[in-house]
């Protein structure tokens, strides 16, 4: 918004200088003099350095503008650049965490399955067995605690 500011101010005052003549009725007048002759016209007569002066400041004026648009822009770019510059580390960062954690995952399960089919349970004969003498055990005692209780 600065920026903005002083340029309209820019504009402003060099509209004020000129106002005066972009107002008047007569069209501008030009003519060189030397010294003792009469003026053909009436006016303001400036000598070569004041001329020399006032384009100077004239184009000092619209240089330092031009110069301070582009030292704006360039801040600017410059810290939508950083902003940019920073979501990508933080975007780079989630993303080699993501890829680490995914890929230790993965061993994870990797090591899980090699120990599951290293050692498969080499007892199932025994828990067979054992089941079936429990569960022949188990009828046989109701059995016979059913026949006791009806007695």
């Amino acid at each position: 918004m600065n920026m903005l500011s002083k340029l309209l101010s820019a504009i402003i005052s060099t509209s004020l200088v000129f106002t005066p003549v972009a107002l008047a009725d007569e069209a501008p007048q030009y003519t060189h003099l030397e010294v003792g002759e009469e003026a053909p016209f009436a006016g303001t007569l400036f000598n070569p350095a004041a001329t020399a002066q006032l384009i100077a400041e004239s184009q000092y004026s619209m240089d330092s503008c031009d110069l301070q648009v582009e030292f704006q822009i360039l801040r600017t770019e410059a810290r939508f650049q950083l902003q940019l510059d920073t979501l990508q580390a933080s975007y780079d960062s989630l993303n080699d965490r993501h890829t680490l954690l995914m890929d230790i995952k993965n061993q994870e399960i990797d090591t899980y399955r090699e120990l599951a089919l290293e050692r498969p349970n080499k007892n199932n004969q025994w828990w067979l067995a054992g089941g079936i003498i429990i569960g022949a055990a188990s009828s046989i005692g109701i059995f016979y605690a059913a026949t006791e209780i009806s007695r």
